[in-house]
């Protein structure tokens, strides 16, 4: 087989891939835009939040449930901005499958190999958000796109988060 040969064959492969990871990223995408009717996407406002001993929910204050994954990029930069909230309310990050590595601050539990959690969630894609109420029913369930997203979710929680600009340099 000659050189010209091989490297259409290689490309001719390489294109193939790149369109089924393309069909995957479009379908999540239109998962996501389908917005709270669909009925995989999260759970209700106000319905009773499932498996409250799971995720180990503060009782008598806002519980806020970040589901992401050791395989996205953007988890890793959400996960990194919520280890570093000041303010925040109760966190439990919640993995699929093995959790991203690092010390969290006492406000904080890391909880991996949680795929049952993923299911009872109706978690779409990650990352995720969802804020257990203090009468422990969803407050918000929605996906958490950018950090800016993490501290809205975070201020939605009841979390003070210290100054405007400190979120003005985060978001640059």
């Amino acid at each position: 087989m000659s050189f010209e040969t091989t490297a259409l064959l290689v490309t001719w492969v390489a294109l193939v891939l790149l369109a089924l990871v393309v069909a995957g990223l479009v379908r999540q995408v239109h998962q996501l835009t389908q917005g709270p009717r669909t009925r995989d996407l999260g759970l209700r406002t106000g319905t009773p939040a499932p498996a409250l001993d799971l995720v180990r929910a503060e009782p008598g204050q806002a519980t806020l449930l970040l589901f992401l994954s050791e395989d996205c990029p953007v988890c890793h930069d959400i996960f990194q901005e919520a280890l570093g909230l000041d303010g925040a309310p109760a966190t439990r990050a919640i993995f699929a499958q093995e959790a991203i590595g690092a010390d969290p601050p006492p406000n904080m539990t890391v909880l991996s190999r949680q795929a049952e959690l993923f299911t009872a969630y109706h978690v779409p894609a990650t990352p995720y958000g969802v804020i257990i109420g203090a009468d422990g029913r969803v407050r918000t369930a929605e996906p958490v796109g950018s950090v800016r997203g993490l501290r809205t979710l975070v201020t939605d929680a009841g979390g003070r988060l210290h100054d405007d600009a400190e979120l003005d340099r985060s978001t640059r």
